[in-house]
């Protein structure tokens, strides 16, 4: 999916997120815990280069609500943000694993929350159609 595409599902794909983290589907034995976090401090590291400042303390997932506030309590000033680096092909940044561009980590991040927003909507189907939650494939356990 484009930028611009990603960009724009931005507002849609976080609320997805949210909710379904909110809901009752099982997502403890599921990496979110950790990814989560690590991508809202990524995503916030890109906006703080541009004057936003969004800082949270609160562990796990939970750190996603904390951000969905935040962003929705600064959503022009955010999407401004997210639009100028998007535009821009040569502003770069510094991270812990060397230089890339601002723009790349962006896209990254905006992709993250497209792909768990997916996956997660995948898992709350599968829930309310009462899938079952282990198969037994015969030629599996040969």
């Amino acid at each position: 999916m484009e930028a611009a595409a990603l960009f724009f599902r931005f507002k849609e794909n976080l609320a997805t997120v949210v909710g379904i983290l909110n809901s009752k589907l099982e997502t403890g034995t599921m990496p979110y815990n950790t990814s989560i976090p690590l991508e809202i401090d990524l995503l916030a590291d890109v906006l703080r280069l541009h004057g936003l400042d969004f800082r949270s303390d609160t562990p796990g997932a939970k750190r996603l609500q904390d951000f969905q506030q935040w962003y929705l309590q600064n959503e022009t000033q955010v999407n401004d943000v997210m639009h100028r680096v998007l535009e821009d092909k040569k502003a770069y940044m510094r991270t812990a694993t060397g230089i890339v561009l601002q723009k790349e980590m962006l896209y990254r991040r905006l992709e993250y929350f497209k792909e768990t927003a997916h996956t997660l909507e995948v898992m709350m189907a599968q829930q309310q159609l009462h899938s079952p939650k282990h198969f037994n494939y015969p030629y599996l356990n040969a």
